[in-house]
């Protein structure tokens, strides 16, 4: 018997989820298999037999405290499911699932998708950073709906996403459900050269580079940040330091940017720098995934001794 698909469906009631999933239902790739939903909340969109085109799913309703790795094996046994969409209680940490709940052999993770209404994120956000540092956790893709891009920052969403998990893929969508790109939005202007990256965009700058290797390689950029020499690359390198705000107040990580620069003696260790260079890449093990990965890093040709930004922290809200 082949694999069954498991979608897996987060993200705070009325986010959109319920609508996503009937989407998806409804497209060919769904609608002619044997689909089960198991929802596990209720919102303003229901699942009836009117919202899909194809063949209507099995939708099984359950409380979160109902999902039990018991039931999982009697979804198995009495549907032999092609694919299964869970719909998870945003109000419940998905590792609840994921950390306690056993599933049958054949059933296969194809995705873990966090649903973000972007009209209610950024007050969502400053309240419960930990609730959606658990999303992200737990997640492969994030899609933003309701965007408005002329009120809403993409790069700051994005941002306040990859500073918990970088390898997360991000997707934005209008009112209509239209895509929105991010690179039509960037707050600065790759095309200038030197391309200036404000204090307040240093974040974002960073990563936002860290995916798009072909939008970056080679600019000539200039950006603020404290330099740190490790041992390792001393005459050779450094890094540029920005303390962040990573998932809530008491969660501050560091930002640190490589720098290639040659040098004797008298560098100015833990000092306030501007730099100017241009954007490389060099290939690091992703811990995670053992994969290969491009990591950035900034070819210096000038640095100059600057004053101390009046903000440090990089925030991502």
């Amino acid at each position: 018997m082949k694999d069954c698909l498991v979608y897996f469906f987060n993200g705070f009631l009325d986010s959109g989820k319920t609508s996503l999933i009937c989407t998806w239902a409804g497209s060919d790739d769904f609608s002619k298999a044997k689909l089960v939903i198991l929802a596990t909340e209720e919102g303003e969109i229901e699942y009836e037999d009117d919202n899909y085109p194809g063949a209507t799913p099995i939708v099984i309703n359950k409380d979160s405290e109902e999902i039990t790795s018991e039931l999982m094996f009697a979804i198995e046994k009495e549907h032999q499911p092609d694919f299964l969409f869970i719909e998870w209680n945003g109000s419940v940490s998905p590792s609840t699932f994921f950390d306690n709940i056993d599933v049958p052999r054949r059933w296969m993770l194809a995705a873990s998708v966090v649903v973000i209404d972007a009209s209610t994120y950024q007050g969502y956000f400053r309240n419960m950073q930990p609730m959606f540092a658990e999303y992200y956790k737990y997640g492969d893709t994030v899609l933003f709906n309701r965007v408005n891009p002329e009120t809403d920052s993409l790069p700051k969403l994005r941002a306040s996403v990859k500073s918990i998990n970088p390898g997360i893929n991000i997707a934005f969508f209008g009112e209509n459900n239209e895509p929105v790109l991010i690179e039509d939005h960037l707050p600065y202007d790759l095309e200038k050269s030197p391309c200036e990256i404000s204090n307040d965009d240093f974040g974002i700058f960073y990563t936002d580079m860290m995916d798009n290797v072909n939008r970056y390689n080679g600019k000539l950029v200039s950006i603020i940040g404290k330099s740190v020499v490790f041992r390792e690359m001393r005459g050779r390198g450094f890094a540029l330091s920005r303390p962040a705000y990573t998932c809530c107040a008491d969660d501050v990580g560091q930002i640190q940017l490589l720098c290639l620069y040659s040098y004797k003696s008298n560098f100015p260790a833990n000092e306030w720098l501007k730099v100017t260079g241009r954007v490389r890449y060099f290939e690091q093990k992703d811990p995670q995934s053992g994969n290969m990965v491009p990591m950035p890093c900034i070819e210096v040709t000038d640095y100059a001794l600057t004053s101390k930004p009046e903000v440090e922290m990089v925030y991502f809200s």
